[in-house]
């Protein structure tokens, strides 16, 4: 941010400026056909977001059955961040998350600063959670599901995300037939519906072209939108690429072994590498089968170099847009020495973790005189000064906003309240007294707030003094306060409302609307295990198994076409990543086949979602949203290739 930005966020934090461009919205928004409702966000936004000033949050109202607009609604959350410019275009950017059903709204300052800040420099940015999705789970939501198990699922969730996955597969069954009880009617939960709920976004909070950003299933519905509701789209950007004509499951294990072969390809085009490590594929394979039986012991805390840190390392890791480790160019060496029983290349690799990369590296080596290399090495100076005073002005904005807020609740009876039930309830020893606790905690934060409520709450699950303080601090209460104290009941309870409407959510898409079979899947991991046999282990196939498995409670809603390519000369950029291990970085090339406008790149050293993992495609994508009929300028993608590290490489 500029100077003048900070300064301008930080007035209107302190003086809760509301910006009158989104005066309609707070009156109900521009198309009476889907009522816009402005509210509080759900998630804290970017330290230099004010609500009201430069970030909107709230929820469109949308027909559940676009066929029956008196029918049942479904209310769509969403969050508008205004354009940091005086004189922004038209037509903002709509972001689609992934998932299916992932949601976005719980990492909303994600949106800001890590994937369209320049995008953000010309235009509104626009996202939402999809209908079934994360906050927009209201209308398939599974209360009782939840309720009935909360105590498990919090245990689940903080054990390991192998096992919270596992308990949540268990809740599928029940939580279909509370949403069927319910009246929803899932058959209208699909990516036709997604696409008609994007224009009706658009329409409601006052648009009419705008851009679309895809990511994962995002390009599966951005893809749709053009299909099926086409009007007023004027660019579109699919990243990480899953066109529905591809089956998800079928094809678990295709991202991966494409990324370990582009991997191979990128050593073989480098001369050096490739005399050094002349078949990657076969030293991948030799190392896993090697390091399955004999693991490598020590290294940092004593952790062995095993089959499954060497899967974690090649596969896992360079898919992490949060922590993006330099990985790629030690891999060959890895592989070769731990065929040899050796690890130094790993260990040098871990210990450059979390180390920030010296960006004057390059100097040296560089041909530059030595004026231009003493400007450019002042010029980075410069720029990490200027992260360090951002990072700190950031720091300082949060605590401002923390201050602001306790200061807005300065009778915090509430907070005293959580604070004193907290300390009982780690008191109690019996399970099955926590888990009663848990499931009426739960019950209680989703009905209407009360004194009574709370009360009724104190008696059941309280007793002597801890019954006595709680029922004194209830008798204090004012209204405010009851209100906030199931607002932070709800607030307790929201990451397990998301980790269950996120796995429902998926399976309500994948299940109702694609194709997938154990048939399949084992068709297309055949011939990937022939050239790496990895794939062909059975807990790999237990997961798909399971995962199909889950589609038995749900019924087929395929509807004609669906499962077509999709046809439109609307311009498209296609994006995607070497280390993609979520959607092949082929499968772009055959979405675009039939976009009679669209253009492909595949970005080196990017994982699912080129846009959060380098700047280059960043510069990319917003040159193309700016102007989507210009030539681009992609030549930052050459300058991605790694450089590998090679045997006689000193090693830092």
């Amino acid at each position: 941010m500029t100077a003048d930005q900070i300064l301008a966020a930080v007035a209107a934090l302190i003086a809760g400026t509301e910006n009158p461009d989104f005066d309609q919205l707070r009156s109900g928004g521009h198309d009476d056909r889907y009522p816009v409702e402005v509210h509080a966000c759900d998630f804290p936004p970017a330290p230099f977001e004010v609500e009201g000033s430069t970030i909107l949050c709230g929820t469109v109202s949308v027909p559940e059955d676009y066929d029956k607009p008196e029918g049942r609604r479904v209310g769509l959350k969403f969050a508008l961040f205004d354009a940091l410019t005086q004189s922004p275009a038209p037509d903002p950017l709509v972001y689609l998350h992934g998932g299916p059903a992932g949601g976005t709204l719980h990492m909303i300052d994600a949106v800001a600063t890590a994937a369209f800040p320049k995008h953000r420099l010309t235009r509104d940015i626009l996202t939402f959670d999809q209908r079934g999705a994360a906050l927009s789970a209201g209308s398939v939501a599974c209360t009782t599901g939840l309720a009935d198990h909360m105590l498990e699922l919090a245990v689940a969730t903080k054990d390991s995300p192998a096992r919270e996955a596992a308990y949540l597969s268990e809740l599928v069954a029940p939580c279909v037939e509370e949403i069927k009880a319910s009246g929803a009617d899932l058959s209208a939960y699909n990516t036709e519906n997604n696409a008609r709920d994007v224009r009706a976004l658009v329409s409601a909070l006052g648009y009419g072209e705008y851009n679309v950003y895809g990511i994962s299933y995002g390009t599966r519905l951005a893809l749709e939108v053009m299909r099926t509701a086409p009007e007023g789209v004027r660019s579109v950007v699919i990243d990480g690429v899953a066109p529905a004509f591809v089956p998800i499951l079928d094809t678990f294990n295709t991202p991966f072994a494409d990324a370990l072969d582009k991997l191979a390809d990128q050593c073989a085009a480098d001369a050096a590498c490739h005399a050094a490590y002349p078949d990657i594929s076969a030293s991948f394979n030799a190392a896993f089968e090697k390091l399955q039986t004999d693991p490598i012991a020590g290294g940092p805390r004593d952790q062995s170099l095993d089959a499954g840190a060497l899967y974690h390392a090649t596969f896992e890791l360079r898919n992490k847009w949060r922590l993006q480790y330099t990985i790629t160019p030690y891999l060959p060496r890895i592989f070769a020495e731990a065929v040899e029983g050796k690890r130094d290349a790993f260990d040098a690799m871990v210990a450059g973790f979390g180390k920030a990369p010296d960006p004057k590296a390059g100097l040296g080596s560089a041909e530059l005189t030595e004026d231009a290399r003493a400007l450019a090495a002042a010029a980075l100076d410069m720029a990490a000064a200027m992260r360090t005073l951002g990072a700190s002005a950031d720091a300082v904005v949060r605590q401002l906003r923390g201050d602001l807020n306790a200061t807005l609740r300065s009778v915090s009876v509430a907070e005293a309240f959580d604070r004193r039930a907290s300390e009982a309830l780690r008191e109690m020893t019996d399970r099955e007294a926590a888990a009663r606790f848990m499931t009426d905690y739960t019950v209680m934060r989703s009905g209407p707030p009360s004194r009574e409520a709370l009360e009724s709450f104190v008696r059941e699950h309280f007793t002597g003094q801890d019954r006595a303080d709680l029922l004194a601090l209830v008798a204090a209460m004012g209204p405010a306060d009851i209100e906030r104290t199931f607002a932070i009941a709800a607030e307790t309870t929201k990451p397990y409302e998301i980790a269950v409407a996120k796995a429902i959510g998926f399976d309500i898409y994948i299940c109702q609307e694609s194709d997938n079979s154990l048939e399949g899947y084992d068709r297309v991991t055949k011939e990937i295990a022939a050239r790496y046999p990895i794939f062909g282990d059975e807990d790999l196939r237990k997961i798909a198994t399971g995962a199909i498995d889950q589609c038995a409670y749900f019924e087929k809603h395929r509807r004609e076409g669906f499962l077509d390519a999709v046809v439109s000369d609307i311009p498209t950029l296609a994006l995607n990543g070497t280390l993609d291990t979520q959607t092949s970085m082929h499968w772009g090339a055959l979405a675009a086949e039939t976009l009679g406008n669209a253009r492909n790149y595949i970005i080196p050293e990017a994982g699912h979602g080129t846009i959060i993992y380098q700047s280059c495609a960043r510069d990319i994508a917003a040159a193309f949203t700016n102007d989507p009929t210009a030539e681009l300028d992609v030549s930052c993608i050459e300058t991605l290739q790694p450089r590998f590290v090679l045997p006689d490489d000193p090693l830092p």
